[in-house]
Formats: structure tokens, C-alpha cells, sequence
């Protein structure tokens, strides 16, 4: 691949130091983060060691994302997590079909923005290093009656999704509390034909987002968001009496 503005800006020291990956017991027992802190400090964390995640880390942290809740009580998910050298390049190679195609734009738009450049630096090294990450979970869901990835009606389609993302939300902050790096995407599927025939899905079974997950190279937060005050608006849009509080 051409290179990018990951390799003018982001270069790897030739001495880093090997990374050791915490014992399962160690990664768990981090569990215990308070959830504020977990919550103020989670961001997408896309720059991962590539050192496999055992499956003792990994399946407590599915187990604990699927108490969420969903829509009718239907707990219609189903989880796919591969870790196939094949399976992660078949991915790749599919991400990439796009990938390719919009990065460059993208690259245009923010050259005279050094900021912008640094902020993309993560995401280009991921997408390049994309079958090398250690394990990709992809949140499936059934689709039926009441539920349905699009179409009519629109309550059908947010009882789908509305099914899927607090699971996976839930599924994000376990690992930033355990310390490992995870985001949420959705482009490595964007043709859901091709990823439905990669991965073997059934024809009910709906992939909804791909999490790649590895031990957090990059940093955790804090993040920065707007004032919660301008974008809270009281009994009807545009009336946001809460303008000049700040949650800190």
C-alpha cells in the first residue's frame, strides 16, 4: 500500500520496548474500574498490540455485554469472533475495496489541517494492519417480524440496531476497563453480502458492526465533548435552559 499520513507522522521507535500482556487474572480483576472512570476516560482505540487476547479475558467480556437489554426481551444476538489468519485477511481485503477508495479524498480534504492528519494517523495504521489484529468480534442479530435491519416500519429497524448497540457498548467499556483497545466500525463490512458469505452466516442472521480487539496501544481518554448544556434541549428543540452548565 502507498504510504500514508500514518507514515509521516507516526513512526515506530526501532527500540520499543516487547510488550507483556497482563495474566487473565490481572486483565479481570481490572473489572472493578468505577464506572465513571471508565465511562470519561473510553474512547475508540484503534493503535493495538498484536499479541493474541486470551479467550479466559475474552469470553467473561462477552458474557458481561450480553446483559443488556433488548428489544421484547428477544436476545436474539449471536456473536462471531475470528481469529483465522484467512478469515481476518478475507475481512481485510473487503475493507480495503473501500477503504482505498475514500482515504485518499479524505487525505485531501485535511492536508492543511495538521490537526485533522494526526487524528486520522490511528485509523490509516489500523486499516493497514488490519488482518494482523489480534481478534475481530462481529455483534450479529436475528432479523424477524419485529425486528429488521431496514425497511418499514422505522420502529422495526431501531428495535433491531437498539438490540445490538447497548451489548456492544456494554462489550466497549469491559475492555477499556481490563485495558484493552477496541472500536466500534462499520465500513470493514460495508457490503453485508460479501461479509455474510466470509463468515458463514445463516440468512436470518444479520452482521451488524465489526470490533477489532487487542491489547490498547494508543491512549484511553479523557475525551472532549460539547457542554452538555447545548445539547440538551427541554420539552421541545431548541429550548436548552441548561446552556451554561458544565459536567466536568
Amino acid at each position: 500500500m502507498r504510504p500514508t499520513t500514518y507514515h509521516r507522522i507516526v513512526s515506530q521507535a526501532a527500540d520499543e520496548q516487547p510488550f507483556v500482556p497482563p495474566t487473565p487474572a490481572e486483565a479481570l480483576a481490572r473489572l472493578g474500574m468505577p464506572m465513571q472512570e471508565a465511562m470519561r476516560t473510553q474512547r475508540a482505540v484503534r493503535r493495538l498490540h498484536l499479541e493474541p487476547v486470551s479467550h479466559e479475558v475474552l469470553l467473561p467480556l462477552l458474557e458481561l455485554s450480553l446483559k443488556a437489554p433488548t428489544s421484547s426481551n428477544s436476545q436474539d444476538w449471536h456473536y462471531v469472533v475470528v481469529e483465522s489468519p484467512a478469515q481476518k485477511a478475507r475481512l481485510a481485503k473487503l475493507y480495503r475495496r473501500l477503504y482505498q477508495v475514500f482515504n485518499p479524498v479524505v487525505e485531501r480534504r485535511a492536508r492543511s489541517d495538521e490537526r485533522e492528519l494526526r487524528a486520522m494517523a490511528p485509523g490509516q495504521w489500523q486499516a493497514e494492519n488490519f488482518e494482523q489484529l489480534p481478534v475481530f468480534v462481529i455483534p450479529c442479530y436475528r432479523r424477524g417480524l419485529k425486528h429488521r435491519p431496514v425497511g418499514h416500519p422505522q420502529i422495526a429497524v431501531a428495535s433491531f440496531y437498539g438490540s445490538v448497540f447497548p451489548a456492544v457498548q456494554n462489550l466497549l467499556l469491559a475492555c477499556r476497563a481490563v485495558g484493552l483497545g477496541a472500536s466500534l466500525q462499520t465500513l470493514p463490512i460495508w457490503w453485508v453480502p460479501s461479509a455474510r458469505r466470509i463468515l458463514g452466516l445463516p440468512r436470518g442472521i444479520v452482521p451488524v458492526c465489526i470490533i477489532p480487539i487487542g491489547w490498547a496501544k494508543g491512549r484511553y481518554g479523557p475525551t472532549t465533548r460539547p457542554p452538555i448544556g447545548e445539547v440538551v434541549h427541554l420539552d421541545r428543540y431548541g429550548n436548552r435552559p441548561f446552556r451554561s452548565t458544565e459536567i466536568r
